[in-house]
């Protein structure tokens, strides 16, 4: 092949490129650049030439170009280095620079031809998206989320980093399982409705919307409200629409379960008290009225138990905020307090007796709780519902803890326990149990209802 001929031939193709074009000697020495170099630096042909391109190359990418160029002469390899140049605008611009060997017959390199694409829009469209990325992953870290994917082709299923946190798996990077793996870290109870959301998001009619609340399965056997939400692919073939995957973030809600569940709890608990309050109400009418001589006497009777009955309610209701505490009460008092709307003034069916025990504020409305249900119960089916009751109340110290006896007799005979639990008997065993780590057990005697009730006495004074 004739050189000279091949030099003209690429001198021509070197003019009508786009790119930055150039060639150099085998020892190394630049010799052409083609007229789109000089229009895009601003520098002539002399001061290119040699070592003179240098100046155009950003000084921080300088010593890398340098050295890259240097193992390329020295092995022969093809050269490449992504590094910035200066325009005529003195502003810097990301190239792309690559360069091969021409070489003779014997495989030795005679002239390097070598070409610089801009590469600027595209680095810094890179840069912008790491720059995204970061904000994303610190928003993500920020907010306690995770990220997934569900490949629905494979049913794979990829976690990111703040997914494995939620699960408490460690990992670093993408973690992958598959469908069915994940399904089992669900609790039992809730998976049904998630294979349910998935399969309504990857409708073709839907609008592909994912959404999911589930209790997760931890490593140690405990539990975590996760929500879950995403957006399904679809694609087109042959005319018909398919779901390929979904992606989506998930969240830690177990607080705002607690606290929705808690809500919901003392809704239930106020409604039932209101229809307790309503009832109580109308047997102290039916009660005040067996033992009053004239209507004077039943209304100011009736007032009296009615006050009562506002202080018990007092005692019983829930703190409203978290800096209000109600003072210091003695076990004596608190019970005092919720059985007087129940004593009638001509027959003192009650009898309250034991040792000295301090009650604290965080434990009143918990015990005063469990003790209106009681009382209420009884005055609306057992001992207390009519004459000749009677309600015994004792209480002794057993160690480190409280023993409580209420035994009641003379009410209507009991054929023996009831047979569904209400909501006062549930709100009890979680008020003795969950609040005061006491225990609680009834006796369904014919006689009369006994409750037994252990209270730890630090609980109690806390």
């Amino acid at each position: 092949m004739n050189f000279n001929e091949t030099e003209n031939q690429f001198a021509v193709l070197a003019e009508s490129l786009p790119q930055l074009v150039w060639s150099v000697r085998p020892e190394g020495y630049h010799d052409y650049f083609n007229r789109r170099w000089h229009e895009f630096t601003g520098l002539t042909p002399e001061q290119s030439i040699g070592d003179g391109w240098h100046r155009a190359v950003h000084p921080d990418d300088l010593p890398q170009v340098q050295a890259r160029w240097r193992q390329s002469l020295e092995t022969g390899q093809p050269y490449e280095c992504e590094h910035r140049v200066r325009n005529a605008a003195a502003r810097y611009e990301w190239v792309l620079s690559r360069a091969a060997p021409f070489q003779d017959p014997s495989g030795k390199a005679t002239r390097w031809f070598g070409t610089s694409t801009n590469v600027d829009a595209q680095r810094k469209a890179e840069d912008a998206l790491r720059r995204l990325e970061k904000q994303y992953r610190l928003a993500l870290e920020a907010a306690s989320l995770g990220t997934w994917t569900l490949d629905l082709t494979t049913d794979q299923i990829r976690w990111d980093e703040g997914t494995c946190a939620l699960y408490d798996i460690p990992h670093d990077g993408l973690y992958s399982l598959s469908l069915d793996e994940a399904s089992e870290l669900i609790h039992p109870d809730d998976r049904a409705a998630v294979r349910n959301s998935i399969a309504a998001a990857t409708d073709p009619l839907s609008n592909g919307r994912y959404e999911a609340q589930y209790r997760a399965l931890l490593p140690n056997g405990k539990l975590r409200w996760i929500r879950s939400h995403g957006q399904a692919l679809f694609v087109q073939e042959g005319g018909a629409s398919r779901a390929v995957s979904i992606s989506g973030v998930m969240s830690d809600v177990t607080e705002r379960q607690a606290s929705e569940e808690a809500q919901q709890l003392l809704t239930r608990e106020l409604n039932h008290r209101v229809k307790n309050l309503f009832a109580i109400a109308n047997g102290m009418v039916s009660m005040t009225a067996r033992t009053a001589k004239d209507p004077k006497e039943m209304a100011t009777a009736l007032r009296g138990r009615l006050s009562a009955l506002s202080r018990a309610h007092e005692l019983a209701q829930p703190a409203a905020s978290g800096h209000m505490t109600a003072p210091e009460v003695s076990l004596a008092q608190l019970i005092e307090a919720v059985l007087e709307p129940y004593r009638e003034s001509a027959h003192d069916g009650i009898l309250i007796k034991g040792p000295a025990i301090s009650v604290g504020s965080n434990t009143t409305t918990s015990l005063a709780l469990v003790l209106h249900e009681l009382a209420t119960n009884a005055a609306k089916y057992g001992c207390l519902s009519g004459p000749g009751g009677r309600l015994a109340i004792r209480w002794t110290l057993q160690g480190e803890s409280a023993d409580l006896l209420w035994t009641e007799s003379g009410g209507p005979a009991i054929a023996g326990p009831p047979g569904f639990e209400g909501f006062g008997t549930q709100l009890s065993q979680r008020s003795i149990a969950g609040q005061l780590g006491g225990t609680l057990e009834r006796e369904w005697r014919p006689e009369g209802l006994q409750v037994h009730m252990t209270l730890p006495v630090d609980r109690l004074r806390g």
